[in-house]
C-alpha cells in the first residue's frame, strides 16, 4: 500500500462515509430514540519520542442499532493511519511495536461493541466485548496478534459537566509468533463542559497499561484538554476542536506531549 492510495482512501472516507451514511439509514433501520452514527476523526501529532515525532489519524465511527425494546448495541471502531518510526510504546492495541524506520501506514483496527439498556437518563451504561485484528500495513504500525477481551462504557451527566469513558481489556490469543503477546488495558476518558456561543471545554485522553511490560514502564497516562466549537453542516450537528496533552506517567520512549485537532460529524437515526 503506498501513500498516495492511504491518503486518497482516507480523504474518501472522511469526506463521504457521513452522507451515506445519512441517505441511507432512513431505509436500513426504523427510526428509533437514541440511534446514531458519529464519525469522529482525529490528528495526533507527538514529539518527545525516542525514537522521533509522529502523526497519527484515528477515525472512530461510532454507531447503534436496536436488539429489541430494551436493549440496542452500540459499536466502535478505532482505524488508525499514522506516519511513524517504529519502537514507540503505549500505542492502543499495539504496546510492543517492532523497532525500524519511519513508515506510513495502516495500523491494526480494533472493533467493541456495548450492550446498552434504551432507557434514557444521567446515567448510561453498556457492557460488552473488544478485539483487535492485525490488519497493520508495516510491522512497526502492528502488533501481529489478534486479541481480545470484556469491555464497558458509561457516560454520566451534573449540570452543565459531562463524563464518560469505554475501554477494555484484550488478551491475544492468536498471530505472529515472533511477536509478543499482548496483556494491555485500554481506556478513553470523556470530559465536556459547554461554553457561551457554541464553544465548549473537551478532555479525552487514551489511556493505556501494558501488563507485560516491567514495574515503572506499563502506564501512559495523557493530561490535558481543549476548546472547540459545535456548528452545522447541513442538516447535522458537527464539532472541531483543538487540545494539548502531555504524558504525566509514561513508559521509556514514548512521546513527551501531543498537539490534537478534532472533527466530529453527528447524524442521529431517528427524524424526531
Amino acid at each position: 500500500m503506498n501513500k498516495s492510495s492511504i491518503l486518497l482512501g482516507t480523504l474518501v472516507l472522511i469526506l463521504y462515509a457521513p452522507k451515506v451514511l445519512a441517505q441511507g439509514s432512513a431505509s436500513v433501520l426504523d427510526p428509533v430514540e437514541n440511534l446514531f452514527f458519529a464519525l469522529p476523526v482525529e490528528v495526533d501529532v507527538d514529539s518527545g519520542a525516542a525514537n522521533g515525532d509522529a502523526i497519527i489519524l484515528r477515525l472512530m465511527p461510532l454507531y447503534s442499532f436496536p436488539v429489541n425494546d430494551a436493549w440496542k448495541l452500540v459499536n466502535l471502531d478505532l482505524v488508525t493511519i499514522a506516519d511513524a518510526p517504529g519502537g514507540r510504546p503505549g500505542q492502543p492495541g499495539n504496546p510492543s511495536p517492532e523497532s525500524g524506520e519511519r513508515v506510513l501506514g495502516t495500523g491494526d483496527l480494533i472493533h467493541a461493541s456495548f450492550a446498552t439498556p434504551n432507557e434514557t437518563g444521567n446515567f448510561v451504561w453498556g457492557v460488552g466485548a473488544m478485539i483487535s485484528i492485525p490488519i497493520a500495513s508495516e510491522g512497526q504500525l502492528g502488533s501481529g496478534k489478534w486479541s481480545a477481551g470484556p469491555a464497558a462504557r458509561f457516560a454520566y451527566k451534573k449540570g452543565e459537566w459531562s463524563f464518560g469513558a469505554f475501554g477494555g481489556q484484550q488478551w491475544s490469543f492468536a498471530g505472529d509468533d515472533e511477536r509478543k503477546e499482548i496483556s494491555q488495558l485500554m481506556v478513553r476518558a470523556l470530559i465536556r463542559r459547554p461554553l457561551p456561543d457554541n464553544w465548549h471545554f473537551v478532555s479525552a485522553p487514551i489511556i493505556t497499561a501494558n501488563w507485560n511490560a516491567s514495574r515503572g514502564q506499563r502506564w501512559l497516562v495523557p493530561l490535558g484538554g481543549g476548546f472547540g466549537k459545535r456548528f452545522n453542516f447541513g442538516a447535522y450537528p458537527w464539532a472541531w476542536s483543538v487540545q494539548a496533552y502531555y504524558n504525566v506517567i509514561k513508559p521509556d520512549g514514548a512521546p513527551n506531549w501531543a498537539i490534537r485537532l478534532a472533527l466530529v460529524a453527528a447524524i442521529p437515526f431517528s427524524d424526531d
